[in-house]
């Protein structure tokens, strides 16, 4: 056999490879939505057990609202290659609001656009007490032990 196709073949095969771990890895996250389902919701008529019961559980709920709660189902659609970080190439979002007496009061639909950037706070929070010196560290303990050491 002759090594010159032999080398060849190999390096072939070793680009094939490499090529192949180019390729995107594309992930779903979140609710699929149904058109249909989403169809079925509407306001003044659909109540939260019926929303429930036609969409499932949601992706979020709000924690503070005075007006009635709202339901988000969210649905993400991501890809990365190799080790970079994940990018978000499309979301939808459906926001189910209900009015005091659970009854759905406004549907909305949200996109990728719709977003916002947070920008962190990279800050550190003070903490309250005293800050211990060096020896008060190393010594403070010094003469706190029990010496009965039977449960004292």
């Amino acid at each position: 056999m002759n090594t010159g196709k032999l080398t060849t073949g190999f390096c072939i095969a070793a680009l094939g490879l490499a090529l192949a771990a180019c390729e995107p890895i594309k992930s779903d996250q979140g609710y699929h939505f149904d058109a249909e389902q989403v169809a079925q919701l509407q306001a003044g008529v659909t109540t939260k057990d019926m929303v429930q019961e036609i969409m499932g559980s949601p992706s979020a709920i709000t924690t503070f609202q005075t007006e009635g709660d709202s339901w988000y189902y969210i649905s993400s659609k991501t890809e990365h290659l190799a080790f970079f970080a994940k990018e978000v190439t499309e979301r939808e979002i459906l926001v189910v609001k209900f009015d005091l007496n659970d009854v759905v009061s406004e549907l909305e639909g949200l996109d990728l656009t719709a977003g916002e950037e947070v920008q962190i706070v990279e800050r550190e929070t003070p903490t309250g007490g005293r800050k211990l010196g060096l020896l008060e560290q190393l010594f403070g303990n010094l003469g706190r032990f029990n010496q009965g050491g039977e449960g004292q």
